[in-house]
């Protein structure tokens, strides 16, 4: 998740900065201090989602150990904050190509509308984000994809109704395929505590979602 304005005289990430109805005030902050002091910022958010032999799939990644925010968690297949200055149509393609090598139009990704995300899990972090959630249908290959070392770990491909019914608390746990950003993979138990915490059912809302689109269906899909 990197962001690409930078002031001169510090080189310091900066956001525009929201108020409480996701509305930009004209004031920018630098990343760190944002994250400290809890201000309202924007972010992209795209889950890739395809078929194959009859049944959906979505891809999730793995975030780095390395990250400061939800280090090792499993989430989208692609997030990243918006510089100051930048909406979902310029930082969406731009995240899509740097953590996973895909050229991506903005116009292929599906809107699925905006949510108030609020994470205090980590000391010290106050993440405050309104995101942009969009569907991206597109069948790959994770041997496809170049994944960005510095961001993920590895990706996985999760069936969509083993998916939901993992996050709905029907099934306690599935074997995935973690494809690492060496190349190399390993599988593994996953549960849903293995994603990035939060409080509404975001995981399911979205599988939900992919569900009803990878069925045909166009209308209300809304995060």
């Amino acid at each position: 998740m990197r962001t690409h304005l930078r002031s001169k005289e510090d080189h310091t990430e900066l956001f525009d900065v929201l108020d409480s109805r996701g509305i930009k005030t004209g004031e920018v902050i630098a990343r760190d201090e944002a994250h400290r002091i809890g201000a309202w910022h924007g972010a992209f958010h795209c889950l890739i989602i395809g078929q194959r032999q009859g049944r959906g799939y979505a891809l999730f990644q793995k975030r780095s150990t390395t990250k400061k925010i939800a280090p090792g968690k499993f989430d989208v297949s692609v997030g990243g904050h918006y510089a100051s200055g930048e909406d979902a149509g310029v930082a969406g393609p731009r995240e899509i190509k740097e953590e996973l090598g895909l050229e991506v139009s903005f116009s292929d990704l599906v809107p699925l509308g905006r949510r108030v995300f609020v994470y205090g899990f980590t000391p010290g972090v106050r993440e405050y984000e309104f995101q942009d959630i969009f569907l991206l249908p597109r069948t790959i290959s994770v041997r496809d994809l170049t994944l960005q070392r510095e961001e993920l770990d590895g990706v996985v491909e999760m069936d969509v109704e083993a998916g939901i019914a993992l996050f709905s608390g029907k099934m306690r746990q599935m074997d995935l395929l973690l494809n690492k950003s060496d190349g190399s993979g390993e599988t593994g138990g996953v549960t849903a505590d293995d994603f990035v915490p939060g409080l509404d059912n975001y995981y399911l809302k979205l599988l939900l979602l992919a569900q009803r689109y990878l069925e045909g269906e166009r209308e209300a899909l809304v995060i």
